[in-house]
């Protein structure tokens, strides 16, 4: 067994909902039954996601730095480090001071840009607010995970011409298209990209890009997209990749483990907005020989 100190550290910079499965509250258990130790950054504490009709909320965002003060007086090594929803251009500042302070060379820094979809920008937010992004944080990023919206806004794409290229006859140029967008990403400096969620049908497809090779991992959709799945999306392939695993088999993990947590999610007739009942599959994520247990 790896000593204490041999064991992966992982900081997740992103808010913490108490009810309905997303951001930390799903990212935390993720990351350590992955084996590594989840050490969380809160950027606002609420006691639900904001899919529900009410919710309270506390901004962290003047507390970020005083707490990331404390952990480098702490002198603690992050092998990896991840960011997700900003809703506030200070926060935005304050994760990329914290990756100027604790990023070493061969530290995993994985952005999660979590500002559009369904080709707009979520409420609230700016060009302005895509450019902190951007500039911030994107730029610095070893691996970043736009879905198909945000890659095209980062990239001035329009979303409506990729559109156009789904049906069946037309999948050789949405490809081309595609694999020119995320050598637009890799221009701005992360050599790993991963777009997600794109719906073909009854199937979605993730583009997976590691320096030259760019692949097309498909899966069969297995329910209705649900809050926090792309939390465990980024908890799982971060942490894997930062354990050693290839960038596309940690992809596949993510999408064979999602997949299952939806459709026992539809089985326990889970509400959509409570996200995925994970917590009743967590057991298999750890088996080495995921890709094998279905």
């Amino acid at each position: 067994m790896k000593s204490i100190d041999a064991q992966k550290k992982i900081a997740i910079i992103n808010d913490m909902s108490g009810y309905g499965r997303c951001s930390l509250s799903v990212m935390l258990p993720i990351v350590s039954c992955l084996k590594a130790q989840a050490c969380p950054l809160p950027t606002a504490i609420l006691s639900n996601h904001t899919g529900f009709p009410s919710e309270y909320k506390y901004d962290f965002t003047e507390h970020m730095g005083p707490y990331m003060q404390a952990w480098e007086q702490l002198h603690i090594p992050f092998d990896g480090i991840m960011t997700g929803y900003m809703n506030y251009d200070g926060q935005i500042r304050e994760a990329e001071e914290f990756i100027r302070r604790f990023a070493k060379e061969d530290t995993v820094i994985f952005v999660d840009p979590s500002m559009a979809d369904n080709g707009s920008l979520y409420r609230g937010f700016t060009e302005g607010h895509v450019k902190e992004i951007r500039d911030r944080l994107v730029r610095k990023a070893t691996i970043i995970k736009p879905n198909l919206t945000e890659a095209c806004i980062l990239t001035g794409t329009d979303y409506a011409s990729i559109l156009a290229t789904y049906p069946d006859h037309t999948m050789r140029r949405l490809k081309a298209a595609l694999i020119n967008m995320v050598r637009q990403l890799q221009a701005m400096g992360p050599r790993q990209v991963i777009i997600t969620g794109i719906e073909r049908h009854e199937r979605f497809m993730n583009v997976v890009a590691d320096g030259e090779e760019v692949r097309f991992l498909a899966a069969r959709k297995a329910g209705e997209r649900r809050p926090g799945t792309g939390d465990i999306f980024s908890s799982i392939v971060c942490t894997s990749v930062v354990s050693g695993m290839s960038l596309d088999r940690a992809v596949k993990k993510a999408q064979d483990f999602i997949g299952r947590a939806i459709r026992v999610s539809e089985e326990q007739k889970v509400p959509v907005r409570e996200g995925v009942a994970f917590e009743l599959i967590l057991d298999k994520l750890a088996c080495t020989t995921y890709e094998q247990v279905k």
